[in-house]
């Protein structure tokens, strides 16, 4: 089956006027399975009945007409309208979760949104597009870092009063929800946004770059700082993957409660993964910005 790369190299080459093309890898790998052309040494000559070869083998086993359509115009279609084009569907520029959210209410609270209350499952979540939220009734936003405190959420010891900002909690994203449309959300329904996060310079500098950030869900200092002291909960290889591209950021933040866990990072220079939240006693608390 020939992939998206295949397709664009033969449809820049059908549509010039040269016959002689840099014999690099996906050349290569197309001569070598179709047979198409003359090679010469780090060269591939391709004549006009080569190209037309070329063109109708990707007709047949794509269903493409490359004389018609670009490979490039499928970037931004979605699957279904792929199909109207080619055969195969995954030739599809956007992604499927484009433009769509994880989001839940905490244990035992309704997802209000768009004038209605939804009663979701324990360890579930809606997954929804960001264009069909019209209203939010949550008086604030939780951005999850990680999916499995995401997912596990109701296993998370959380102190009384963070109930009390009655939020909605959105998952912030990976390779299938796409962190963007989780700013897209905090654009369009402007709540205060409290983040629970890594404590580490990535975590950090994502926290105070949301607007309207309002602060962090995470252990008190004391708590936090008894983290850093132990031995097989301090990462260090964390810290110091992140430390150049966020030690500016940090440096410069106009956040108190950024700056004290700048602070406590950079003395045991080491960060602290939010998985250790669903662990032990260990209760979060609202550390406001």
């Amino acid at each position: 089956m020939m992939n998206k790369q295949w397709l664009t190299v033969i449809a820049r080459a059908i549509t010039k006027e040269q016959e002689v093309f840099p014999l690099n890898q996906t050349w290569q790998a197309i001569h070598h399975e179709y047979n198409i052309g003359l090679t010469q040494g780090k060269k591939l000559h391709l004549n006009s009945s080569d190209k037309q070869e070329l063109c109708e083998l990707v007709k047949k086993i794509t269903g493409i007409d490359l004389q018609q359509v670009e490979p490039g115009e499928f970037t931004a279609m979605q699957r279904e309208q792929v199909l109207s084009l080619a055969i195969n569907e995954k030739l599809a520029g956007q992604s499927v979760k484009k433009n769509r959210l994880a989001i839940k209410a905490l244990s035992g609270r309704a997802l209000k949104l768009n004038g209605d209350n939804y009663r979701l499952p324990g360890n579930s979540h809606c997954d929804m597009a960001l264009d069909s939220i019209v209203s939010v009734e949550h008086q604030s936003l939780w951005i999850v870092e990680n999916y499995r405190c995401f997912d596990q959420l109701d296993a998370i010891k959380l102190h009384e009063s963070a109930a009390l900002t009655d939020p909605l909690v959105v998952f912030r994203g990976d390779f299938v929800y796409q962190a963007d449309t989780v700013l897209s959300l905090i654009e369009k329904h402007p709540l205060p946004v409290w983040m629970m996060g890594d404590i580490d310079p990535k975590g950090l500098s994502i926290a105070q770059s949301y607007p309207h950030f309002a602060g962090l869900i995470a252990p008190d200092m004391v708590e936090l700082e008894a983290y850093f002291n132990t031995p097989g909960k301090a990462n260090h290889k964390l810290y110091e993957k992140q430390l150049a591209g966020c030690r500016n950021a940090l440096s410069d933040t106009r956040y108190p409660i950024i700056q004290t866990c700048w602070q406590l990072m950079k003395q045991h220079q080491a960060g602290i993964v939010q998985e250790h939240w669903l662990l032990g006693d260990t209760t979060l608390t609202l550390q406001p910005a």
